[in-house]
């Protein structure tokens, strides 16, 4: 009972650290509703507006009907260009694509020969460069289709339809918007905990702690306690007013549940954070090692790209020695598809198996950097 009410004391001391600790707070109030929104609201892979030119070379009544049909708001409406202006104008980064009308185009094609119609690619913007020229390709071959077999394709037998689950208009941002929460706890809960324990190295208080009948593991549990509930509520409140209310992301499956799983994985980074911390004697240094990991785990959560494209090696690396390919995998099961703790319990268990451990290699190192 002693050893609960000292933990339950240290982690009073360690929010009370925090809440004086301004610039922590206004970090963390910006990174949770601020950073989640703009990164949701302005990065976006999908194709709208591009700017596109055209040049006309066949001036046929096919070539006309091809310009036409570049419309908003996939693209912009076009621009008529000459071919000795095009690769200034994308040097110039005026257009993302350049669609050139061979001579003859329409006279060929008649004739059944083979033409080719030239798309220039700004491919400096790479997401919307490679989806634009996707869908510029496709829509020139069916206004093309169109155009000489009219019957053909409108009496088609051929009916494709695609079924988007869970997105169902392939929105960017009800992507973006839950991975950017995703990398907002990960980053602030290595740098809360860490920090927790070097603002008592720098300050001293260190020392009046180890003079307290305390031991070791109430000093590492008070300090993930406390810093973990902070993450926690900010968590929830950016789920639930950023990505829910501002973004209109829905949300399909239990926040409890979303909860519970996002405690394990902020068990698992705050024991880290604290682990980094002992080898490190300022924020500075900290800083200097804690970067390199943040990278590491948000690159190969699987978030930004899927596991299966990486090399099988990794794959296999990363799953065992970081928890946030698991925590990626839970959130997306639980926000998206709705899933229950029936289906998402093996990356839960996965979790609460790294907390344990790296908790238990914290608690081993504490206790040597205080003895030593």
């Amino acid at each position: 009972m002693q050893r609960i009410l000292n933990t339950l004391r240290l982690t009073a001391k360690e929010l009370r650290a925090i809440a004086r600790d301004v610039v922590m707070l206004v970090l963390i109030a910006y990174v949770f509703t601020v950073s989640t929104y703009m990164v949701a609201d302005a990065i976006s892979t999908e194709v709208d507006h591009l700017a596109v030119a055209v040049i006309d070379e066949d001036q046929s009544i096919l070539s006309a009907r091809l310009t036409d049909s570049i419309q908003p708001p996939l693209f912009k409406s076009p621009d008529m260009i000459a071919a000795d202006q095009a690769l200034q104008a994308q040097k110039d980064g005026k257009y993302i694509l350049v669609v050139d009308f061979p001579p003859d185009m329409e006279r060929d094609l008649k004739a059944g020969r083979s033409v080719t119609i030239n798309i220039d690619v700004d491919a400096t913007a790479v997401a919307h460069a490679g989806n634009g020229a996707a869908f510029m390709s496709q829509m020139l071959g069916q206004e093309i289709t169109r155009y000489f077999s009219p019957s053909a394709v409108d009496g088609s037998q051929i009916d494709v339809v695609f079924r988007s689950f869970y997105n169902p208009n392939l929105t960017s941002k009800w992507f973006t918007s839950v991975m950017q929460l995703m990398n907002s706890i990960t980053i602030l809960t290595l740098i809360l905990a860490g920090a927790s324990l070097i603002r008592e190295r720098e300050h001293g208080t260190i020392e009046h702690v180890l003079v307290m009948p305390v031991r070791p593991p109430e000093i590492v549990v008070s300090k993930i306690l406390a810093n973990g509930l902070v993450i926690l509520i900010a968590a929830v409140f950016s789920l639930i007013v950023v990505v829910e209310w501002l973004l209109a992301v829905p949300v399909s499956g239990s926040v409890l549940l979303f909860v519970l799983g996002t405690a394990l994985y902020v068990i698992a980074l705050a024991s880290l954070g604290l682990l980094l911390a002992t080898f490190t004697k300022n924020m500075g240094q900290y800083g200097l090692l804690v970067i390199p990991v943040i990278v590491v785990m948000i690159l190969l959560s699987g978030g930004i790209t899927p596991l299966e494209s990486m090399p099988g090696f990794l794959q296999v690396a990363i799953r065992i020695l970081s928890p946030a390919p698991h925590f990626v995998a839970f959130a997306q099961s639980v926000l998206y598809r709705g899933s229950g703790i029936g289906l998402v319990w093996p990356e839960m268990a996965t979790m609460a198996a790294m907390a344990v451990f790296t908790f238990s290699v914290t608690l081993m190192r504490f206790r040597k950097v205080l003895s030593g």
